[in-house]
């Protein structure tokens, strides 16, 4: 697997610009000393404990604030996927040294566009790729878009092993806010503190067997935690698509430790024996919680955190955690160190892989290229 080619909005605005703009819309809706009104404040301290410095966001706060109707959210969500996922794609293949002719499946993993034909359809022209090439459009995957993309391709390349396959995720956040007047004080939390953690970004890679550097994948897993199908989703209403997270998910983490301990095992290895890994920067617990269930140490998850300091990416988190281990020099593991990358997500479940890093000292430094709107981090 190539380096990943990460594209984030060049606008951004402060972790706690954001939640002031979110409590703003809120205030007011509910009676002073409601148990709504408590939940507010509640979720405004949670919101303000997350490990977040700046949001990558597509639209400014008064548009996020001010969007209305599934129609316009979703045509931003399309500005958007042209903004960021194409170009994207395009410098993924430059990366990597693989020409559009050469890719022979090409993924897309999306949950914040909705449209028939697929984007990949759009993608796939405005790429070039052959009109041969396999095409696999996932939606819903949401923030285990990239861990749940590598894993496909790892398993069609076992198949196919003299193929190359083109990895995309797109997912932006900021039309989809919503003011919620009818949740229970959980639910409420919930859907506050979410609408202060996402980002808005892009992210590509090609994987193949012949590439000479980046990242080697060994073996994947995936697993379901059992009755949480809800636990993170989406709802759709005549309004737009309303994100639902219940504290179940925030739960569920260690009970995908066995699952996490198997994969490992299978190599002989422990969290000990990793190098580094690319886990889902879902929040400050989740992150916790998912080191302390493999027995990881600071410097292990030190990209995760690293990741979460723009927010939460969503499909791009896993690629982005990948692409920082590989261009920042701290950060960067000796030539064939183990490593382990794994993607959280709805209902409640899991996508991992583990492989060994391919990196040498050229990966080091990265440039960053700002146009249209984008920020490309090129490996």
């Amino acid at each position: 697997m190539s380096v990943p080619v990460v594209a984030v909005p060049l606008q951004e605005v402060s972790h706690d610009a954001l939640i002031a703009a979110v409590r703003e819309q809120y205030e007011g809706v509910f009676a002073a000393g409601s148990p709504s009104a408590a939940a507010l404040e509640r979720a405004s301290v949670m919101a303000g404990r997350l490990a977040i410095d700046m949001h990558p966001l597509h639209l400014t706060t008064d548009e996020i604030v001010s969007m209305r109707g599934l129609a316009a959210r979703n045509a931003v969500a399309w500005d958007a996927f042209h903004a960021y996922a194409i170009p994207a794609a395009r410098d993924a293949l430059l990366s990597a040294g693989r020409t559009a002719a050469e890719v022979d499946l090409v993924i897309l993993e999306t949950s914040t566009l909705i449209a028939m034909p697929s984007p990949i359809a759009v993608l796939t022209q405005a790429l070039g790729l052959r009109p041969t090439c396999a095409a696999l459009p996932v939606f819903g995957m949401g923030c285990r878009g990239g861990a749940h993309a590598i894993t496909m391709a790892h398993t069609w390349l076992r198949a196919h092993p003299r193929d190359t396959v083109l990895i995309v995720t797109a997912d932006v956040a900021s039309p989809h806010f919503h003011v919620e007047r009818d949740l229970d004080e959980v639910a409420l939390v919930g859907s506050i503190v979410s609408s202060t953690l996402f980002s808005d970004a892009a992210a590509a890679a090609v994987l193949s067997c012949s590439l000479d550097e980046g990242f080697e994948l060994v073996d994947i897993a995936r697993y379901e935690v059992p009755g949480t199908p809800d636990s993170i989703a989406w709802v759709a209403t005549d309004e737009g698509l309303r994100f639902r997270l219940t504290t179940d998910a925030v739960r569920s983490i260690p009970a995908l430790g066995p699952a996490l301990r198997a994969l490992l095992g299978r190599q002989g290895w422990t969290g000990a024996n990793l190098a580094i890994c690319a886990l889902h920067s879902g929040g400050n617990n989740i992150i916790r919680d998912a080191a302390e269930a493999i027995g990881l140490g600071a410097h292990q998850v030190a990209p995760t955190w690293l990741s979460l300091t723009r927010g939460n990416l969503m499909s791009s988190a896993v690629l982005d955690a990948l692409a920082l281990i590989a261009t920042r020099s701290e950060l960067r593991p000796a030539w064939g160190a183990p490593v382990l990358g794994a993607g959280f997500g709805p209902g409640f479940g899991m996508d991992a892989f583990v492989g060994r890093a391919l990196l040498s000292e050229s990966a080091s430094g990265a440039t960053e290229i700002a146009a249209s709107r984008r920020k490309v981090v090129v490996g």
